[in-house]
């Protein structure tokens, strides 16, 4: 009989062990996924503030028309530095 009641409390110990073994690794398993959750929400929101490829598109454009008025505005003032120029050369020269 004592020997029967001993091997029932071993089994019931193993049994035991291997359940808290098992919630253990469940929990740790949890709080993984909650991690991972949380990480998918940070980066979710963060993308949710990232330009689309519309909004680069039109950013794109816009460069390219503020380029081209640069460009314009550099002849421009070539044009006026050669005039200059000539004005002072013109000055120069009569004086």
């Amino acid at each position: 009989m004592a020997l029967l009641l001993s091997a029932a409390n071993m089994l019931w110990t193993w049994h035991a062990k291997s359940q808290s073994a098992a919630a253990d690794k469940v929990k740790k398993i949890e709080d993984d996924q909650d991690a991972l959750a949380n990480r998918v929400l940070k980066l979710e929101t963060d993308f949710k503030h990232l330009p689309s490829k519309e909004d680069l598109s039109k950013l794109s454009l816009q460069v390219e028309r503020v380029f081209g008025m640069v460009s314009k505005q550099e002849s421009e003032i070539t044009a006026v530095a050669r005039t200059v120029n000539r004005i002072d050369d013109y000055l120069r020269e009569r004086a």
